[in-house]
């Protein structure tokens, strides 16, 4: 990154809370002008955020913050409180929910709700949209399409690149060569997610209402949701 002159931020699982890595942590907290970490569901279960029952997303929401919290007190790491949807799936009711939860915006590969319709055109020509409960949801791309990123670039839209893990067993050219070629196209800024919030919707993180008032929400630490946890893990490795 340092070579390359770009901006990496990782979807972080609330669930591995109590799991990183010392090392690791080390290696973001020396390195703060390079990485950030944000939120990436609660337990990062099938279809996590795509439901309606907004009682249900407001206990998984408040509960992600919550053990975010901890991590940040466990390792000093500090956090986006924005969130990147498991499967990039959410529902309309669960923007609402991230909104009254105090976060400042979701980051998905997709804008359309699993209980809407495809939103319109002019949504996806904007910077976010704001069409679920004046919640701003920014779009992320995959690398795939090199047009897309000129677009977003002449649109004034923030330029967000996505990929999994399994992009980079072997290496990263094919990043670097893409951030290199971006970065070619102008004078590019490469910043973390709740500077893009806060840079188009003007939003502090420190009025989000985070920490002493967040209670630990047990709802989403049952066994159920712990053997799908498992599975996941097993799924993803």
């Amino acid at each position: 990154m340092k070579e390359h002159r770009f901006f990496t931020e990782i979807a972080f699982i609330p669930w591995n809370y109590k799991r990183s890595d010392p090392k690791t942590v080390r290696l973001l907290a020396d390195n703060t002008d390079y990485y950030a970490i944000c939120l990436h569901g609660c337990n990062h279960t099938d279809n996590e955020f795509g439901g309606g029952d907004y009682k249900e997303l407001s206990a998984l929401s408040s509960a992600a913050l919550w053990r975010m919290e901890q991590h940040q007190n466990k390792t000093g790491l500090p956090y986006d409180p924005v969130m990147v949807f498991p499967q990039g799936r959410f529902s309309s009711v669960a923007m609402k929910v991230l909104k009254d939860q105090g976060y400042l915006a979701a980051f998905n590969s997709t804008l359309r709700a699993t209980d809407g319709e495809e939103p319109p055109d002019i949504e996806y020509q904007r910077p976010a949209t704001t069409i679920y409960h004046d919640f701003p949801l920014f779009l992320r791309r995959y690398p795939k399409d090199k047009s897309n990123f000129v677009q977003d670039i002449a649109a004034g839209r923030p330029i967000i690149i996505v990929e999994h893990h399994h992009a980079f067993r072997n290496g990263y050219k094919e990043l670097t060569d893409l951030v290199d070629w971006i970065n070619g196209l102008g004078e590019i800024k490469w910043k973390s997610l709740s500077y893009i919030a806060e840079y188009y919707f003007g939003k502090n993180i420190a009025s989000t209402g985070q920490s002493n008032d967040l209670l630990p929400q047990r709802s989403c630490l049952n066994r159920k949701v712990a053997l799908r946890r498992f599975l996941s893990e097993a799924r993803d490795n």
